[in-house]
């Protein structure tokens, strides 16, 4: 008997397309593609869903059991989010699942039809505890013992018997003085000795000296409530309107039809590459003929780490978690190759298809750095280990030359902060460094909570951060600047960190503090970097920045 063939329900429930079903054959497309971009099975308006990437993510059905579906996030700027769990790489799919594109985006059901059986949800079970009430009888016999008492039978004492008895007792009683007035002796002369002793014998005290310095377990230990999971998202807007920033992308014409798109990027007044941005408001203005253009919106996604500072909910972090607009972008792989645009002889920007541009030609692009944008925080929430409970947290100062940022949660309870120190005098290569934080490439944990609440009683399925501690030495300082008796100055390119020997940290260590042996906070872990061959180099942040992000500094005296 031939096999029912089976199709994906895609059930539009927020967003644009809300209230739409679309019917995808499996046999006939076995990867359905999702996103903005018109090549897709499931496309979306790119303008009216500005927050999902081209190609955001894909349903792929399992090549060995056509009953199971798997979804994939294609470096999204948003992310992709299944029953608002996020997932960053293979997520099974169940019949009546809710995904979501973006954090705040729109969001469809996924189902299938017929409904195979291994997605149709079990019975539900209630456990019913009965409670029975034992008696317990405990059955006793008693039995009356009686006993007849006979009296006792007196006997007489002889008069030779009791002057024997007289005697002995006379006998015994000079024995027990004797042997008291040894003992009292004895005693006298024990109490003597040891007052004899006591004059002239110091006693030595053997006193513990307090423990210095501490294993990384009694320092993870002791942090562990300290050290927090930042996430966050963000956009990058125009300062003067406020209005989102889009990357233009022209499209490629063959025999009057679409076959892909190229990024635009411009050359600016000091000679660099850098993307071409608008926004909605002005792209028709500015670009002329916009049919078939597409807008990527500039913004991005991540986590990061920090520590609490002070007991009044400020928390360190480094600056490019807590204002990712302030570090290099990160470019969608489709961005390259590029085209350059220049001026058309009617003042319009026109594609000049010769000229190619390649990621090698933009650089290290940071968004932050042209006063004509500026970024906004999307979400950036802060969650303590092992729990569930995200905290919103607010931007208070950033530093303008290192990267460090403090950030601020209010919570009506008085926190734990970690001990700061100060070593950038005295450390030195092969001081021990310990890092906590929470790497991405550590395995996360997911936690259900059944819902109490009367008008949502959807379960809830949230991800709990539990953090990772790394082990290593100080293997150099790299001094932005110095100066001493043998040299004037020096200026290094690099900035001021502190080069270590770790490998087991990574993206999402960043912002956690750096720990010496004592337990103290002397450095904030910043970047990591491999050879290509394994070998790892970690950078971190000393710690005295962050002090003077805490406080009023003065540039100029």
């Amino acid at each position: 008997m031939k096999e029912q063939e089976i199709s994906m329900l895609i059930r539009h429930i927020a967003g644009s397309k809300k209230g739409q079903v679309e019917k995808i054959s499996v046999a006939s497309t076995p990867e359905v593609r999702i996103g903005r971009g018109m090549e897709n099975n499931v496309s979306f308006d790119p303008v009216k869903e500005d927050t999902i990437s081209r190609d955001h993510c894909r349903i792929v059905q399992d090549s060995n059991n056509p009953e199971r579906f798997w979804i994939f996030d294609c470096q999204s700027k948003n992310g992709t989010f299944v029953n608002d769990v996020p997932t960053t790489s293979k997520t099974e799919l169940f019949a009546g699942d809710i995904v979501k594109l973006g954090k705040e985006g729109p969001s469809f059901e996924f189902d299938l039809d017929p409904r195979p059986q291994s997605h149709i949800k079990k019975t539900r079970v209630i456990d019913a505890v009965a409670a029975k009430e034992t008696k317990v009888h405990t059955a006793t016999n008693t039995s009356k013992a009686t006993s007849e008492k006979t009296p006792p039978v007196k006997e007489g004492i002889g008069k030779n018997t009791m002057q024997h008895m007289i005697r002995e007792s006379e006998k015994k009683g000079k024995t027990g003085l004797v042997i008291t007035i040894i003992a009292f002796l004895l005693l006298a002369a024990t109490g003597g000795y040891l007052l004899y002793k006591k004059q002239s014998v110091k006693e030595i005290v053997h006193v513990r000296e307090p423990k210095t310095t501490f294993t990384p377990t009694e320092i993870a230990k002791t942090n562990n409530d300290k050290v927090v999971y930042v996430e966050l998202a963000w956009k990058l807007t125009s300062t003067a309107s406020s209005e989102e920033m889009y990357h233009v992308y022209y499209p490629i014409m063959k025999d009057k039809q679409i076959m892909g798109h190229r990024g635009a990027y411009i050359q600016n007044q000091q000679g660099q590459i850098e993307p071409l941005l608008v926004t909605k408001g002005d792209y028709l203005r500015a670009l002329g003929n916009t049919q078939g253009i597409e807008l990527d919106l500039i913004a991005g996604k991540g986590t990061g780490s920090g520590f609490v500072i002070d007991e009044r909910g400020f928390i360190a972090t480094n600056r490019h978690v807590a204002t990712s607009w302030f570090t290099t972008f990160q470019f969608q792989q489709y961005a390259f190759p590029g085209v350059l645009v220049e001026p058309n002889k009617n003042g319009q920007l026109a594609p000049a298809w010769e000229k190619e541009v390649t990621q090698e030609m933009v650089g290290r692009w940071v968004p932050g750095n042209n006063e004509k944008y500026t970024g906004v925080n999307t979400y950036l929430d802060v969650t303590f280990a092992n729990n569930s409970q995200r905290t919103p947290a607010k931007i208070v100062r950033v530093s303008p030359t290192h990267d460090i940022a403090m950030i601020k949660i209010d919570l009506p309870e008085s926190l734990s902060k970690v001990e700061l120190y100060d070593s950038y005098n005295e450390i030195q290569p092969g001081d021990a460094a310990i890092v906590m934080g929470y790497p991405a490439m550590s395995p996360g944990q997911l936690v259900l909570k059944r819902s109490q609440d009367y008008f949502n009683t959807n379960p809830n399925i949230t991800s709990v951060p539990v953090p990772t501690i790394s082990t290593g030495n100080v293997g150099r300082m790299v001094r932005g600047s110095e100066k001493n008796d043998r040299i004037d100055d020096y200026q290094s390119s690099f900035g001021d960190y502190y080069q270590l020997t770790i490998n087991s940290s990574g993206g999402g260590n960043s912002g956690g503090p750096m720990f010496d042996d004592k337990g103290r906070a002397v450095g904030v872990y910043s970047a990591g970097t491999t050879d290509g061959r394994g070998n790892a180099i970690s950078f971190a942040v000393p710690i005295k920045y962050v002090m003077e992000l805490m406080g009023r500094q003065q540039v100029i005296k």
